[in-house]
C-alpha cells in the first residue's frame, strides 16, 4: 500500500510536465517515487546558461513533512555546493525548521537553478568557490567554465575518480593556471550586477504580500557580500592562488594505483 508522500509526489510529478520548466527535467528512478534523477540548466542571460547538472534526489516517508536530500552528480563549483559530496547547502534544505510543506519538487529545482547564478555567501560550504567569487568574479566566471568541461562526478554515494590518473592533477592545475592568469589582468574594476541572492521557493511562489515582504528583507546586494566575513577568518585578501598550487603538488603525490582501482 503506498504512503502519503508516494501519493504527493505523483501530484508534483503532474505539476512538473504540466509547467514544462524551461531547462528543468526529472523523474522517478524508483518505484516507490523515493529517489529521483534531475537535470538543470543554469539560468538564461547568466553565464551559467547552457551548462547542464545532474542530480539526484531523495525521499522519504516522511515527505512532504521533512525536505529530501538533493545532491550534485555533475558537481558545480560554487559556494553552496560541496565539492566532495555534491550535497547541496541552502537553508530550507538543510534546517527542517525552515522547510514549508507548500514547497513542491518544481519550487526545488526551481530554486536550485536560481541558486546557481545567486550564490549565498554567509557560511559557504564551499570556502574557495566563495574567496574566489568575492576576490575575482570575473575570473570565478571563467574556472567555472574551465572546470565544467572536466568535472568530478558523483556516483553510488562515493567519488568516482577519472580513468586517467592524471585527471584529477589538471583539474587542480587548471585553478592554478587561472590564478596566475589573473596576475596578469589589469587592476581595472569590472563592475557586474548581481541580482537577489538564492531565494528560497516562497520567494518564487509566495501568495501573500507578507511573505514576499518577509524573503526581500534577506536580500542582499553585491556590496553587502563583498564585505562577507569568511569563515576560519577567511577573507578576500587572503592568497587562494597559494592554495590551489598546494592542491596541485599534494595531487602530484597521489598513488596513481590507488586512483586507479
Amino acid at each position: 500500500m503506498h504512503c502519503r508522500a508516494y501519493f504527493l509526489l505523483e501530484r508534483d510529478f503532474q505539476e512538473l510536465k504540466e509547467n514544462d520548466f524551461k531547462g528543468i527535467t526529472a523523474f522517478p528512478v524508483s518505484e516507490d517515487l523515493m529517489e529521483w534523477g534531475a537535470n538543470i540548466e543554469g539560468l538564461q542571460n547568466t553565464f551559467w546558461h547552457g551548462l547542464f547538472f545532474e542530480l539526484t534526489i531523495n525521499f522519504t516517508s516522511q515527505y512532504n513533512f521533512v525536505p529530501p536530500v538533493v545532491k550534485f552528480i555533475t558537481i558545480p563549483f560554487h559556494p553552496n555546493v560541496d565539492q566532495n559530496t555534491g550535497r547541496v547547502c541552502i537553508d530550507f534544505l538543510d534546517d527542517p525548521e525552515k522547510w514549508n510543506t507548500n514547497y513542491t519538487l518544481s519550487s526545488i529545482l526551481l530554486a536550485l537553478q536560481v541558486m546557481l547564478s545567486n550564490p549565498v555567501l554567509e557560511n559557504p560550504v564551499n570556502l574557495e568557490a566563495a574567496r574566489m567569487l568575492i576576490k575575482d568574479e570575473s575570473l570565478y566566471k571563467q574556472i567555472v567554465l574551465r572546470l565544467f568541461s572536466q568535472p568530478i562526478q558523483l556516483r553510488e554515494n562515493s567519488l568516482e575518480f577519472p580513468k586517467d590518473p592524471h585527471k584529477l592533477t589538471r583539474y587542480a592545475a587548471a585553478v592554478a593556471g587561472l590564478a596566475r592568469e589573473s596576475r596578469r589582468l589589469s587592476k581595472a574594476n569590472y563592475p557586474t550586477e548581481r541580482n537577489q541572492l538564492c531565494p528560497t521557493p516562497i520567494e518564487i511562489f509566495a501568495d501573500t504580500q507578507t511573505e514576499m515582504d518577509s524573503v526581500m528583507k534577506t536580500g542582499r546586494t553585491k556590496e553587502r557580500w563583498k564585505s562577507v566575513a569568511l569563515p576560519d577568518g577567511g577573507n578576500e585578501s587572503e592568497s587562494w592562488e597559494e592554495e590551489v598550487e598546494d592542491l596541485v603538488t599534494w595531487t602530484n603525490t597521489l598513488n596513481t594505483n590507488i586512483l586507479e582501482d
